[in-house]
Parts: C-alpha cells; structure tokens; sequence
C-alpha cells in the first residue's frame, strides 16, 4: 500500500483546516474523516467511532451540528463529492512512528486499509519458505523497523531439551521441544500411567499404559464441542485441546480446557475461540498461547473474532495493531488463556495486520515470521512481529524485516534480548543464505549474508553463542557460526558429507546429531531423496568439526524428518527412538526365470526353440516399525522393531517399553532395555 497515498491524504485534510482558519472559521474537534464521511453518506457513526468524537454541552448540540454540518458543506465545496470521497476512504498511514506499530483507532480505519488491499494487492504473499525467491545481485540495505519498546532479556533456550545428558529424566518420555520450559502442542502425551492420542476421527482418546497393555479410559470430543481436534497439552489433571471449530457460518480456532482428574469421565472446563486457521500454540506455565492467521476480505468480515462467556464479539479495535505497509488481508491473531481459571475462561486476545507462517517462542516473547514480496525490489523478505507475553498480558510491540525466507521455526532464537534468525536468499539468480542479529528494538546489530552459494538451507539449531546451520545443493555442508560478538557473525568452521540432515539435535557434549534424507543420483545431473539418514558430528573444536559416523537406511521414511515432535529421547538411558515405514523391492532371481513352449496346454513349463520367456514380477513388501539408536561417539542401532501396523506417526515411552502409535489411534508395544 502506498504511503505516498496516505501523505495525500493527511495533507488534504490540513488543506481543509487552513481553508477554515484563513476564513475565520475554526473547524471543531469533529472535523475528521469518519465524521464527514457518516453526513455526506447520511449514516450514523459507530459506537466506536463516536468515541473519537469531542462531546458538546447539551445547550449547543445545535450549534455544533450546525459547525459540523457547515464543515461537511466546505469541504464539499472545495473538493466536490468525489474528491471528498477519495480523500475520506483512503486507508490509514501505518508507518511507524518512534518505532511504535500503528493502533487503529477504530473499525472504520481498518475497514478502509481491508478495502484498499482488497483492490490493490494481486500477489499471493505466501512463498512457501523459500521456493520462489527472486532478488537483485545487490544485499540491498534491510528496512529493519524498530520499536520503543525494548525487550526483556531472553532466557537462553535449552540446547536440546531431552538432550541425552540427564539421568533425572522421568521414567516417561515427553515432547521433544525447541525451548526449555514452553510446551508444544501434538497428537500424543503421555504422564508415565496414561497416553493420549488424537485420532483420524478427531478425537483424544485416554489409555492407561502398563507393563505394554493398554485400556481404553475415555474419548474427548465426539460431543460436538469441537469439530476437529488437531493437537493436545497436558499439564497434571488438564487437558487441553486446540483444533478447528465450525459455528456461525466461520471457522474458529478452538482452545478447550477439560478437568481429567478422573480419567474415565472428562469434565469440561472452559471453552474459547478465535477466528482464523492455527498457525502453532505454545503453553508457558499456566497459560496456553494460541496463533492463529485470519484472513479477511472487502465486503466481508473485517475485523478478527473471539468467543468468550458463551458469546462471540469483535475484537476491538485498540486492541490491533497494523506493521507498516501490509500486504494482504491477513490478521496475526494472538490469545491468552489461563488454562486454571476454569469455568471463568480468563482470556485476552490482541492482533496485528500482517501474516504468520512460523513462530518461535520463548517463556516472555513470541516472534511470528512471514514471507513478504517487495514488488517493487522483486525482492523476498521475512516479516517479523513480536509480542510480548506476561500471564493475560500480551501485546504486540516490535517489527523488522529480514531479507529471504527462513526454513522454520528453528531458523529463529532468541539469546541476551537478541533475536537471530537465518534465511534463504537468492542473488545473481542463485540461492544464497543470511544470518541476521536483532536487538532489542529489533534493529539490526550484524549480519553474515551471501555464504553458500548455490545452496538453501536445510535445518538449523542455536546452541549458546554458535548457530549451526545445514545448507544442501548436492552435498550437506554444516556451518558453524559464531555469534558471541552479535554486530559480526563470523563462519568458524565447515564440513561436508553427502545427503542433508533436516533436525538437528545437541547430543551431549561436543556433539551434534543430524536426522535428514539420503540422496541418489537420479541419471539427469540431479539428486533425489533416496531414504533415511543419520548423521553424527563432533563439534568440540568448532573451528574444525568433524563427521564422527553416519548411517543410511534406503527407501527408508519418517515422520522425524519432517517434525521434531516425531522424535523420542530416552536421557537416562541414551538412547532415542523415531517412527520408520519402508518400501522393500524384491528384484527376481535369474533363476526364476519360467520358459512356456508355444502352445503348451495348461501353461505346462516346457524348454527348447519357439519357447515365450516369462519374467516374475517385482515384489514389494511394506514393513514399519520403530527405530532405536545410540549417538555418542558413534552411531548404534540398538533395534529395528518391525510392528504389525499401518504407518507409525509416533512413539512414547513408559519405563522398559515403547508404544507406537499409527496413524488410525491403534497402539502397538514392545520391551526394550539397552
């Protein structure tokens, strides 16, 4: 959206005050758009824009209409009808000032900037982290916004939580998570008695676990509370579930709260509700943090909605915020909710005009990421927004844009109040890889640009004052880069080894686990994923890593190369487990070779001349299971555990054995012990 529009705009409005004052005349407080605007059309203002509007005493009401409705003639009068409406519908300037992001004032201002972008905007902002990026050969200066608002110091997140490094580890496994201490929502928990899984119906269905049996306790959801739960969190007796509701003819995000104290009956406890599809959730604490990204259309709902106290209302418009120059119609909508406040439902929900793809979060911030396109530059950029997080108290209160598109969440971190985050670019029409420093204000304070060439980033992990950085085009780099001084990342040291790796893990001191992808020769000058591989580095001396063992499973897949949450870690025995399916092509032997005589009846085997040779099919067998391995200083297989099931999405463990769950709910289990 053009700014220049929006200086027009404020510089009509001036125009019209000095018309006034060099006439005499000075124009009330009520001289403003959404006045003017609400006579010339003949409609009321909002409850909410009356706010706005400075109140008379009820002796010189008149008189005021009178004032006002004489404004309305004058600018009429200079202007014309369509001037005036040109000058009144423009959208709000959402430029920064003193780094603050723009507040809307109310819903006409946000009505307006929906209308514009709806007319204007005809590129799809989404760029699917990097799979189309088009920049100038130039690293052109980075238009980093800033905020006044300066950050808390972050708490460095955990090198790994689950890391095998720590024999306190419970008896029980839990989510693999990016940050220590903030929780993330998935499909299974388990508390060391119970599992709970999201089923393909939708549903959370409660397991006791032991010794490898199980029993069906209770299913939640089938009640119509919820239309499709997609992921849960478990914190003692509570169970929340965050999933996709249907109601009023628009689709909510759903955070529901369940008292599980007794495990056969599951009592509701709070309900609540945001429009928009989810983006992620963390829970920090006692509270549970909801994204959601809402998009919204002229001639249509403009504004987010949240449902609280059996009602749905919309958010108001000081709650929301605005980055400079938006792209599309897309809301970050961000809610709050005290998951102990039970049947109260204490919630607060604040939003900002932008788009969310990814988020990283640590126990006092949350960044969202989005791509942007800058038409004008032809250039690809990640929009970051920060929200600050306190209990219900949240709010929205920094922006920066970086250059390229970053690969997920782990592509961010945050360390002493500085936000790093790496990203995928592309220069002189090859990909090129950032990683940029950001203050406290989220201005930029260093930068490594332009390393890797002809490469993309693959994964990504933050461990103290080093990022580690995997970047592939045929052969898997790993980057360490040093970000003790932030104002100069600098490369320490490099390795290559073939395939990538798409997760890495810290794994104990001076090591580094990768999870990614073999990769084969496809016979056109390509590659092509060609199963399963798992890769161990020695990091001790970072100037010199090196590649201590590396293992590879072809034909091979797992959930675990796409999600973290897909892997299990066992610290107290050292061990980790991930979810595996494979595809075994049985080539057939020279030997089964069958010759049939022309004409033989019966299809009677025969040999000699005229003979039609018969050549057996390929066999394939499709086998899953669980794969268990040790990685200290070098890489073990401890079990390939073959199961008798459909695909595995994930595995947990509970003291000597492993439940797998597939991807229907059904559960299978087996005894393993190092």
């Amino acid at each position: 959206m053009g700014t220049n529009m929006n200086k027009d705009h404020n510089s009509d409005l001036e125009y019209i005050r000095d018309r006034f004052r060099s006439d005499g005349i000075m124009a009330p407080d009520s001289l403003n758009e959404d006045r003017i605007m609400a006579m010339i059309s003949g409609t009321e203002p909002s409850e909410a824009e009356q706010k706005t509007f400075v109140p008379a005493a009820p002796k010189k009401r008149r008189t005021l209409k009178k004032w006002a409705a004489a404004a309305a003639c004058a600018v009429v009068a200079l202007f014309g009808v369509t001037g005036v409406y040109r000058v009144l519908n423009a959208p709000p300037d959402t430029d920064l000032v003193n780094g603050e992001l723009y507040t809307f004032r109310n819903q006409s201002e946000i009505s307006r900037l929906v209308n514009s972008l709806s007319e204007t905007t005809s590129f799809d902002t989404w760029g699917g982290h990097g799979d189309l990026i088009l920049e100038d050969s130039e690293m052109a200066a980075e238009d980093s916004a800033d905020s006044s608002e300066a950050g808390m110091s972050a708490k460095t997140a955990s090198p790994g939580s689950n890391a095998v490094t720590d024999a306190s580890q419970p008896d029980h496994s839990d989510t693999y998570l990016q940050v220590e201490e903030v929780d993330e929502a998935d499909i299974v928990k388990t508390d060391g008695k119970y599992i709970y899984y999201v089923n393909d119906d939708a549903e959370v269905v409660i397991l006791s676990a032991k010794d490898g049996e199980t029993k069906r306790m209770s299913v939640i959801g089938s009640e119509g509370i919820e239309n499709y739960i997609q992921d849960i969190f478990l914190k003692g007796d509570t169970l929340v579930t965050v999933g996709r509701i249907y109601d009023e003819d628009d689709g909510y995000a759903g955070v529901v709260t369940y008292d599980i104290s007794d495990r056969k009956n599951p009592v509701l406890l709070s309900s609540y509700r945001q429009t928009g599809d989810v983006v992620s959730s963390r829970m920090v604490g006692d509270y549970v943090y909801l994204v959601t990204s809402d998009y919204v259309y002229k001639g249509g709902r403009t504004v987010p909605k949240v449902y609280t106290d059996g009602e749905y209302s919309d958010m108001d418009a000081s709650d929301i915020c605005c980055v400079p120059d938006p792209q599309k119609s897309t809301y970050v909508v961000l809610g709050a909710i005290d998951i102990t406040s039970g049947a109260q439902g204490k919630c607060k929900t604040h939003a900002v005009f932008g788009a969310s793809e990814d988020i990283y979060c640590n126990d006092h911030n949350l960044y969202s990421a989005a791509f942007e396109w800058d038409s004008d530059k032809q250039t690809s950029y990640t929009r970051i927004v920060r929200a600050s997080l306190d209990g219900l108290n949240i709010r929205f209160n920094a922006t920066a844009r970086v250059r390229g598109a970053i690969k997920d969440q782990f592509s961010m971190d945050e360390k002493d109040g500085c936000l790093r985050i790496a990203t995928t670019s592309q220069r002189d029409g090859m990909d090129v890889n950032n990683l940029f420093v950001l203050d406290e204000s989220l201005k930029e304070t260093g930068k490594l640009t332009g390393f890797a060439r002809n490469e993309s980033i693959k994964s990504v992990r933050y461990i103290g004052d080093k990022a580690y950085v995997i970047t592939y085009e045929q052969i898997d780099p790993l980057f360490i880069i040093d970000l003790s001084d932030p104002s100069q990342p600098s490369i320490d040291g490099e390795v290559k080894i073939d395939g990538f790796s798409s997760l890495l893990i810290p794994a104990g001191e001076g090591r580094l686990l990768g999870i990614g992808y073999a990769t084969g020769d496809n016979g056109y000058g390509g590659e092509y994923a060609a199963g399963l591989k798992l890769a161990l580095f020695d990091i001790s001396d970072p100037s010199e890593p090196k590649v201590l063992d590396s293992k590879e499973f072809q034909d091979m897949n797992s959930p675990a190369q796409s999600t973290h949450k897909a892997l299990t870690v066992n610290t107290r025995e050292g061990w980790y487990a991930i979810p595996y399916e494979v595809w075994h092509t049985i080539e057939p032997e020279e030997s089964d070779v069958i010759i049939i005589e022309e004409g033989a009846e019966d299809a009677e085997v025969q040999s000699g001349n005229n003979a039609e040779v018969m050549m057996p099919s390929y066999e394939s067998r499709f086998e899953t299971g669980v794969l268990v391995f040790g990685a200290e200083d070098s890489l073990t297989v401890y079990d390939q555990h073959r199961l008798d099931s459909s695909s595995i999405s994930r595995s947990v463990y509970i003291g000597d054995y492993i439940y797998a769950l597939d991807a229907h709910g059904e559960v299978s289990s087996f005894r393993f012990t190092r």
